[in-house]
């Protein structure tokens, strides 16, 4: 009489689960949002600004570029508005790249590969400061930030990187993405989703607000 009872009870939940259209011991759906969010590593409230002139070669040879180091990284701002490129290879990098460059909000981030005329560092010697843990620089149109030991985030306007030992991502404009009419970007890629942390799977751009600093 008890199994009799107990498969009528089994046999019932069944029923109103499959009513439900309700899957037992299935994860629930995560849903991609419906458009770019804003990354922790570019959400400025969470990092304190510092003073750009410490990061400012005022030597000749420079030609009037920044520089500073977080954690294995070195990057170097300018000479251009809005030109940015950070000096590294996470582990998702392309072999032989030696980092990677974004040219006046136009194009990138490109990697810098061997074949490439590109000058790492001051022609003078400048030495670049760190930039600590918890804080961000604006210079010439771009935003750097430093979310975490060994970490790194820059961005221009439409466009940015971020450095971990582990992984990269880029973001590009919306229309600078393959597709009808489109056979050609001017960024390099990212990597697979599955080496991303799930924040940053879904959108290879940018929230428009809040906008790029200037």
């Amino acid at each position: 009489m008890r199994s009799r009872i107990i498969r009528r009870t089994v046999g019932a939940l069944a029923a109103l689960v499959a009513a439900g259209g309700v899957a037992i011991g299935a994860p629930p759906a995560v849903a991609a949002p419906a458009g770019p969010t804003l990354p922790v590593e570019f959400d400025l409230a969470r990092y304190q600004p510092v003073d750009p002139t410490t990061y400012r070669s005022l030597a000749y040879a420079d030609n009037g570029r920044s520089f500073f180091t977080a954690g294995r990284w070195m990057c170097q701002i300018g000479q251009g508005y809005r030109y940015v490129s950070c000096k590294g290879h996470p582990a998702t990098a392309p072999r032989g790249a030696s980092g990677a460059a974004i040219a006046g909000d136009q194009q990138g981030p490109w990697w810098v590969m061997p074949d490439d005329t590109y000058h790492w560092g001051s022609r003078a010697g400048f030495r670049p400061p760190v930039l600590g843990v918890g804080k961000r620089v604006t210079i010439a149109g771009v935003t750097c930030t430093v979310p975490r030991p060994d970490v790194v985030a820059c961005r221009t306007g439409a466009r940015a990187l971020i450095f971990t030992p582990a992984w990269h991502k880029f973001f590009f404009p919306s229309w600078d993405t393959l597709g009808p009419g489109t056979s050609a970007v001017a960024h390099s890629p990212n990597p697979a989703p599955r080496y991303l942390p799930p924040r940053l799977q879904y959108w290879n751009q940018l929230p428009a607000s809040p906008p790029a600093p200037k």
